[in-house]
């Protein structure tokens, strides 16, 4: 079968074709990648550093984990052709639904649209999930907690990334937070994510400085952002300048050892015809000037190196030939 025959290959488009090379999802052939063990069993098995961090493994907790989204199924296997069905269903929830279609499920589809949409492109949910467990310069333990921050944590898949992440590294004392905005998408977040031991989600609004009241005084171990990780919007100064900048004002003092992902990204704004590098040295902030431009994400710095936008998840399509 050819890639663009593949039911993943295709998810960033809002998981189209997901089921392209299986007639009825119930009656799905199982690829090669997909285990018959639960989202819960496939993360125990990653926080296990005996236990080598594969493609493989991390696609399964990919889709896995947007199944366990939608049905809070994250503690029993789920046949492949289920998993299939919604991301099927996924690829049309905007539109009129099918006879057969579970009116519960699609309603579900909707209201979580936003942050669904992060982890329907399954390929690079699991790149970019590769790129916090790997990252060379992480967090190692020493005695004291980790203490990891998600700055927009949409889906909650960087919280359980960061738990893992921890778990590998020797951390027996793991404190890992994110901030939602949204309360319908962040109350669902902080359920699966609590229900995985990976944290909790906080409904604040991470561009005021009072909102980081938790973390301040603490010696902070990672931040990451979803929202750049997941790069399915533009940024602008409301879903991202303007909360590292609270951010930093807030607990500046407490980040001198932190480790961020993304390390940094560059960005274009066709309407100031200017590319702009966010990173740590500069408190991921455009020029003044062009603080309320958006800005569209061209390559993220992660791995040790700078990934073009459109390589993002390529390293998974061979699992999906």
């Amino acid at each position: 079968m050819g890639l663009i025959g593949s039911p993943l290959a295709s998810a960033g488009i809002q998981a189209r074709n997901f089921t392209a090379a299986i007639n009825e999802p119930e009656a799905g052939i199982d690829p090669g990648f997909y285990s018959t063990k639960s989202l819960a069993q496939d993360v125990e098995r990653l926080c296990d550093p005996s236990e080598t961090v594969t493609n493989a493994r991390l696609l399964n907790v990919a889709v896995k984990y947007f199944f366990s989204y939608v049905h809070d199924a994250y503690d029993e296997p789920v046949p492949y052709g289920e998993v299939a069905g919604l991301y099927e269903q996924f690829s049309r929830h905007q539109s009129m639904n099918e006879p057969s279609d579970d009116i519960e499920t699609m309603n579900r589809l909707r209201m979580w649209s936003s942050v669904l949409r992060v982890l329907a492109d399954a390929p690079r949910a699991a790149h970019v999930m590769r790129g916090v467990l790997t990252q060379t310069d992480a967090p190692q333990c020493g005695g004291g907690p980790f203490v990891g921050v998600d700055l927009g944590a949409g889906t909650g898949i960087m919280l359980l990334a960061l738990q893992i992440q921890a778990r590998r590294n020797g951390f027996a004392d793991i404190q890992t937070l994110g901030y939602q905005t949204d309360p319908v998408s962040g109350e669902r977040t902080h359920d699966l994510v609590h229900s995985l031991g990976a944290g909790s989600v906080m409904l604040a609004d991470p561009t005021r400085e009072g909102a980081y009241g938790v973390v301040q005084g603490r010696n902070i171990s990672y931040v990451a952002n979803e929202v750049l990780a997941g790069i399915q919007q533009s940024l602008s100064a409301e879903n991202c300048f303007r909360k590292y900048q609270a951010f930093f004002n807030a607990v500046g003092n407490n980040l001198d050892s932190a480790v961020f992902f993304p390390e940094g990204l560059i960005a274009y704004s066709a309407m100031a015809h200017a590319s702009v590098i966010l990173a740590k040295e500069n408190r991921f902030q455009p020029p003044q000037e062009f603080m309320n431009e958006k800005f569209v994400p061209q390559g993220l710095i992660f791995e040790g190196k700078l990934l073009p936008m459109h390589k993002l998840g390529q390293d998974f399509y061979q699992f999906l030939t």
